[in-house]
């Protein structure tokens, strides 16, 4: 669970939407349909049926015609946050998955306090769920659920992701590795066919950006069990770093391309303020 001193700094912070909302529930963000609440939207001509309550007097005076007054109605968002629980995500200290959960806390506080209906999954042997949160007293529920989970499995996000139970419309926040043998495509093109406004936060461990190896190692995946041996030298390390780069490079291109957004965070010991500043400069807050 976040600290209570991080959450009242994220007081001072608003989870930042592009889209209207669309959803059909009450909240707090503006909607393109026009309902009843107090913000003024634009006039139309009274038809019969309509609500008279509504109708301009003072502009009846003016034009001897009846006109209705419309008002913008606000809606809550539905924010879905995926968290990536694959046995990979229990590398590095602290662990990526722990970071990985503070992160999902921090977007999942923000749409609680904002109004909107938050619902969160972990992806690794099993997909596990939370039921649709409202408020800001199901934070504790929110933080007690993604603490609880577990490293281990694959994650295969381009089978899990397009069969998860999301709506049309909306925002969705994928917190993890991408480190997918079977690729990411379709998993992030099911979010987007389903109109879901996407952000995708890559946790890597400084381990894994900025390797360290000097002799002969053996290296082991952690979600396959395969193993192999590495001869670290200069130019081993100076050619992963370039893959590795490249990598990141091309997922962040492959989501701007598509109206996407992409966060890359390094797992470090004092992750809060690590925390802060990505959440700050991401686009994700306001």
């Amino acid at each position: 669970m976040l600290s209570d001193a991080f959450l009242n700094r994220l007081d001072t912070l608003a989870l930042h939407i592009r889209r209207q909302s669309g959803a059909a529930g009450g909240g707090l963000r503006r909607s393109k349909a026009l309902g009843s609440s107090v913000e003024f939207s634009d006039f139309r001509e009274y038809a019969p049926g309509d609500d008279i309550r509504r109708i301009d007097w003072n502009a009846y005076a003016r034009f001897e015609r009846l006109f209705l007054k419309l008002f913008l109605e606000e809606r809550e968002v539905q924010v879905n946050l995926i968290v990536d629980a694959s046995a990979s995500m229990g590398f590095g200290s602290p662990s990526k998955l722990r970071c990985a959960s503070l992160l999902a806390q921090a977007i999942g506080y923000l749409a609680l306090r904002g109004g909107d209906c938050v619902t969160a999954f972990t992806l690794g042997t099993e997909v596990r769920r939370t039921r649709a949160l409202r408020g800001r007293h199901c934070y504790a529920e929110l933080a007690a659920f993604l603490d609880g989970a577990i490293a281990q499995g694959q994650a295969r996000l381009n089978q899990s992701v397009p069969s998860l139970p999301l709506p049309n419309g909306g925002m969705t926040v994928l917190v993890g590795d991408v480190l997918c043998e079977d690729g990411y495509d379709r998993a992030f093109h099911s979010l987007i066919y389903r109109r879901q406004e996407l952000s995708v936060c890559q946790v890597l461990s400084p381990q894994e950006w900025e390797p360290s190896l000097e002799t002969i190692a053996e290296l082991e995946d952690s979600e396959t069990g395969d193993t192999f041996v590495v001869a670290a030298g200069y130019d081993v390390l100076r050619r992963y770093r370039e893959a590795a780069q490249s990598y990141v490079a091309s997922l962040r291109a492959f989501l701007h391309a598509r109206g996407a957004a992409h966060v890359l965070l390094l797992t470090e010991d004092d992750f809060e303020k690590a925390l802060f500043r990505a959440l700050s400069r991401s686009g994700l807050v306001a």
